[in-house]
C-alpha cells in the first residue's frame, strides 16, 4: 500500500497544476471575501471558510480516479487487490485534503484573523470532517471515472452526498466560536466520527463490484 501511495505522490509531482490551481482559487476567493467585507463576524468567517474549502478542494481530491481510464483500471487490477487500491487513493486523498485545509486556514488567518476560541475542539472537528469529505470525493471520483465527462459528473454527485457531513461539521465548529465551549459540541464531533466510519465502510463495500465492472 505504501508503494501505491508513493506512486500517487510521484504522479502529482509530474502534474502539480491541480493542487496549485486549488490553492490559487483559495487565495483569490479569500482575498475577494476580505476586500468585500474586511470586518466580518466569527460565524460568517466560519461559513466562508467551509464554503471556500469544499468548492476549491473538490476537483483536487476527486482527481485520484478521474484520470484512470479502462486500460489503467485493468492494469491496476493485476497489480494489487481492490481494497489496497482504494485505501491508497483514500489515504493520499486525506493527505491532500489536510494540506489544502491548512493552506486555506493560513490564508484566512492572514487576511481575516483567527476568531476560534477553542482550537482543540475546532481542529478535532475539522480533521474528522476533512477525512469524511475526502473519502466521499475519492469514491465519487471512482464512480464518475466509469462514465463519460467524468470531470462534470463528479461535482454533481459529490455535493449532495457531502452536504449532511458539512452541515454537522459547521454546527460543531460554530460552537467553538463562543467564549464558553458548549458541551454539546462533543456530541456533534462524535456524530461526525460516526458518519466517517459509515462512509469508509460503504466505500469499501461499494468499491468491490465497481472495481470488477
Amino acid at each position: 500500500m505504501a508503494v501505491l501511495v508513493r506512486a500517487e505522490f510521484q504522479l502529482d509531482l509530474k502534474k502539480p497544476a491541480v493542487l496549485a490551481s486549488a490553492i490559487l482559487q483559495m487565495a483569490t476567493m479569500t482575498l475577494l471575501a476580505f476586500l468585500s467585507q474586511p470586518q466580518i463576524t466569527a460565524k460568517i468567517w466560519n461559513s466562508l471558510y467551509w464554503i471556500i474549502l469544499i468548492f476549491c478542494t473538490l476537483q483536487a481530491v476527486s482527481k485520484n480516479f478521474l484520470g484512470v481510464n479502462r486500460a489503467r483500471w485493468i492494469y491496476f487490477n493485476q497489480l494489487a487487490a481492490p481494497q489496497a487500491i482504494l485505501w491508497s487513493k483514500m489515504i493520499y486523498g486525506w493527505g491532500t485534503m489536510v494540506l489544502l485545509t491548512l493552506a486555506n486556514l493560513l490564508l484566512f488567518g492572514f487576511f481575516m484573523g483567527f476568531p476560534i476560541q477553542h482550537p482543540a475542539a475546532y481542529f478535532l472537528n475539522l480533521t474528522l470532517v476533512v477525512a469524511g469529505v475526502s473519502s466521499i470525493f475519492t469514491l465519487i471520483g471512482a464512480i464518475a471515472s466509469k462514465a463519460n465527462q467524468a470531470g462534470f459528473l463528479a461535482p454533481v454527485l459529490s455535493l449532495p452526498v457531502v452536504l449532511p457531513l458539512i452541515l454537522v461539521g459547521m454546527q460543531a465548529s460554530n460552537k467553538t466560536l463562543n467564549p464558553v465551549l458548549v458541551s454539546s459540541v462533543y456530541n456533534d464531533i462524535a456524530l461526525v466520527g460516526a458518519l466517517d466510519f459509515l462512509i469508509v465502510v460503504l466505500s469499501v463495500a461499494l468499491f468491490q463490484p465497481l472495481w470488477k465492472d
